[in-house]
């Protein structure tokens, strides 16, 4: 099996997905990331706990193998500090143990991890569970792109249902008002332009992060509610 490559867009090229391996044991630690490079994946390692949080933000590590039994700090404490900034969808840990005890596991699991490897570790096993979160995180960011295109396109039916109106009435009667000096067309004018003034605040809104509704516009489009 080999590992899962990330798209390069700008070239089609790839690149080795990017793990950070933390284990104090300097032996296994070089056997493992040895392996893990001839398998097609880059390799940051790391012997203690101190700092990984700070190392994942500055490698780029896409994902964690993080020993349980560490010399200056537990790995589950590790993993606590890495669930404070990362979410199990963007930089998933899979914990590596000697100790398989199901209660230690199902705590692990519990506080954020996302999977775990029992040690002596089978490469084969490690591997496919690796491209499995890795996988997994693709899936939820594609699915997060795809919201937030969705939610872009609703806004521009938004921008286009519920201003285009009122611009063309503004547009239409101040001709009118400037033509024959209606005021009347001037004041319909007005009020179609501060309609269009209090859309924009709303859109504002919605762009600052307020809490958006979506609503049918057309079959198979929506637009957001405003």
């Amino acid at each position: 099996m080999t590992a899962d490559k990330t798209k390069i867009e700008s070239t089609g090229e790839t690149k080795p997905r990017k793990i950070l391996l933390v284990d104090d044991d300097t032996v296994n630690n070089k056997i493992l990331s040895s392996i893990l490079v001839k398998r097609g994946f880059e390799v940051v390692s790391h012997l203690i706990g101190d700092g990984v949080v700070d190392l994942i933000a500055s490698s780029g590590a896409e994902i964690v193998l993080l020993d349980v039994m560490l010399p200056d700090i537990n790995g589950v404490e590790v993993l606590k500090l890495i669930r404070k900034k990362f979410e199990k969808t963007i930089v998933p840990v899979i914990m590596v143990t000697s100790n398989d005890a199901p209660e230690d596991i199902a705590s692990a699991l519990q506080l954020g991890a996302n999977d775990y490897i029992a040690k002596p570790v089978h490469i084969e096993v490690a591997i496919a569970r690796i491209n499995t979160q890795l996988s997994v995180c693709d899936l939820f960011r594609e699915n997060s792109r795809r919201q937030q295109h969705d939610a872009m396109n609703a806004l521009i039916v938004a921008f286009n249902h519920e201003i285009n109106n009122p611009l063309a009435i503004a547009l239409g009667n101040l001709s009118l008002g400037m033509s024959k000096n209606d005021m009347v067309a001037y004041k319909k004018a007005e009020t179609a332009m501060l309609r269009i003034a209090e859309l924009v605040r709303k859109i504002n809104q919605i762009t600052k992060g307020k809490e958006i509704e979506l609503t049918e516009y057309a079959r198979s489009t929506m637009m957001v509610k405003i």
